[in-house]
């Protein structure tokens, strides 16, 4: 039942995948953000397999989508390590310094056309990676 569970997951993330590819070649940005706005749950969900889906997607074409997943990664608290695990403080600061090294690539190569049609979540992002750097 586990493995089945995700698998759906998985074909859920694919689609999610397919549909952002496509309504992002169609440039129907107004319809991406729509999609992108009713995925959150989904990305929530699925947040151990954020990095896949951002390695799936293309900043130049794909924006608004990073841009949705990477705010979902900063909503979710760090994947812990194993109770037993001596370095789940470094391991914590590793995954800390990958994803405001995401967010820093992601500001400085991210397409305004896009962005425009979700500045509230770009600033929303600005915001939570200021309050965590200051926090760290």
């Amino acid at each position: 039942m586990h493995s089945e569970k995700t698998e759906n997951m998985a074909s859920l993330l694919e689609q999610f995948v397919h549909n952002v590819r496509n309504l992002s070649s169609q440039g129907n940005f107004r319809d991406l953000c729509d999609v992108l706005h009713k995925s959150q749950e989904l990305l929530v969900k699925n947040g151990q397999h954020l990095d896949t889906v951002l390695e799936m997607l293309d900043l130049q074409q794909h924006s608004l989508a990073m841009l949705e997943v990477l705010s979902v990664k900063l909503s979710l608290p760090p994947p812990s390590a194993p109770p037993t695990s001596s370095n789940q403080q470094a391991q914590n600061i590793d995954y800390q310094e990958i994803l405001f090294t995401q967010v820093q690539e992601f500001i400085t190569g991210c397409v305004g056309e896009q962005i425009r049609y979700a500045s509230d979540t770009y600033a929303e992002l600005c915001h939570n990676v200021t309050k965590q750097l200051i926090e760290a």
